[in-house]
């Protein structure tokens, strides 16, 4: 496999929050047309065979069996192109039908691409890193009140994390999912200690100067990072997505090692009771505690973009139509000045703009993506694949909570972290064990 496509894959995942976050409209555009090249280099064969593609074995095999999953997004993306045939804002339509197969590109570009141990393990290291950092930078810009955000001085959230985000909420949930991939890993890299004392003993040394230290220290970063950006619903769903997807390891992992438990209950307890302490989950708590219907208009915008669904409930308004067909359906009762470019709830964001059929067809996507990651975590031996489960389904719960109240999945970083997350699932439930995972297999197009 050409190894230009694999490194340019890899800093694609890296840099995807640099530029904050790709929330500008040339943002979507790098991002896009960094994934078209890296899947074209991808599918370009060495053979000097006229018309054929030579791709790993086992890419293959991933390709063959996430096939539900990639018609399912191909068929969303042919609805939009109707809507770009049938709707006035064709000009919005188009520009969102090239992101949703560029994030079908990229999806599909994972499968090709971690087609071994090897390579899942470092496509893992570098979005921990990145979100690492990210958690880092956020948290230094408050503790020292520089407040900095991607190349220059914060004009809001000041006091709170927004690391190279425009929005503290979305970076939550980023490091929301870049925890969640972090903590699988971990699981899968747990020590089972037997023997005497002096091998147990010698274990424990080992596991200390293992590179699972690092890793864990890193999740701490990324927890303090999730902690400042004070972010009610990011916190919540962190929080709620490692109990739901650590309540299904603990019921459905075969062979779990005392470990397991431990490193589920000391995220739990270490972080929240420790790190939130100094760092400040206090506050969270309290944002938690002063909100109220009065101060939020978010469910007012939801009622509004809920009638906006009903007026058009099979195509819906057109993709990316929301912020031009929002005013007209805005209640009297909204009573900010402020544009609102999301709705503040990407289930009805979707349904509004795509309509009942993408939307049904995205989310069919999602959950078949869910329902492998659970099998992964039920039926695989391998602990590596049995943890990027855990790490797929905690993803998925996390954006699915913080979903209800945000608009993440608008976040072209954050929208196409969570392809890679439901990619994770696909290859936790369908890869091959073997270390090679390079053998090649010819096709003829």
């Amino acid at each position: 496999m050409n190894h230009r496509s694999w490194h340019l894959y890899q800093a694609l995942l890296f840099i995807l929050p640099l530029p904050f976050a790709g929330v500008f409209p040339w943002g979507w555009g790098v991002f896009s047309l960094l994934a078209f090249i890296s899947l074209g280099l991808s599918l370009a064969s060495s053979s000097t065979r006229p018309y054929s593609i030579d791709l790993p074995e086992n890419s293959v095999k991933l390709i063959n069996k996430s096939r539900p999953v990639i018609y399912l997004l191909l068929l969303a993306q042919c609805l939009v192109l109707l809507q770009t045939l049938l709707f006035d804002n064709r000009h919005d339509s188009y520009q969102h039908l090239i992101m949703g197969l560029s994030l079908t590109a990229f999806f599909v570009l994972t499968l090709i691409q971690l087609n071994s141990r090897d390579r899942i393990k470092q496509a893992i290291w570098v979005v921990i890193i990145a979100g690492s950092l990210q958690a880092l930078y956020g948290s230094i810009m408050v503790m020292t009140g520089l407040e900095w955000g991607a190349w220059g001085a914060k004009t809001s959230y000041i006091d709170k994390a927004t690391g190279t985000f425009v929005n503290r909420n979305s970076l939550a949930g980023y490091l929301e999912m870049t925890l969640a991939l972090g903590i699988g890993f971990l699981l899968s890299q747990t020590t089972r200690y037997r023997g005497r004392w002096q091998q147990r003993l010698r274990q424990f040394i080992q596991m200390l100067l293992s590179s699972k230290v690092i890793m864990r220290l890193l999740l701490a970063v990324m927890v303090i990072g999730l902690v400042m950006t004070r972010s009610r619903m990011g916190n919540t769903a962190f929080f709620a997505s490692l109990m739901i997807a650590g309540g299904l390891a603990l019921l459905l992992m075969k062979n779990k090692s005392v470990s397991t438990t431990i490193l589920l209950s000391s995220l739990l307890i270490i972080d929240v009771a420790i790190v939130g302490t100094f760092f400040g989950v206090d506050k969270v708590a309290e944002r938690l505690q002063g909100t109220s219907i009065e101060k939020e208009s978010r469910d007012e915008v939801s009622r509004d973009t809920f009638n906006m669904w009903l007026d058009n409930p099979i195509l819906g308004t057109g993709a990316g139509s929301y912020q031009y067909s929002y005013p007209s359906y805005r209640s009297a009762d909204v009573t900010t000045d402020r544009l609102y470019d999301y709705a503040h709830n990407d289930y009805l964001q979707f349904l509004a703009e795509f309509g009942t059929l993408a939307t049904l067809l995205l989310l069919l996507a999602v959950l078949l993506c869910f329902y492998w990651g659970v099998q992964a975590m039920r039926l695989r031996r391998d602990d590596l694949f049995k943890g990027l489960g855990f790490a797929g389904c905690m993803a998925i719960v996390a954006i699915a909570i913080h979903s209800l109240v945000d608009f993440n999945l608008q976040i072209p970083a954050n929208a196409f972290m969570f392809v890679f997350m439901l990619a994770i699932a696909c290859i936790a439930r369908w890869s091959d064990s073997g270390r090679g995972g390079q053998r090649r297999r010819r096709t003829r197009s």
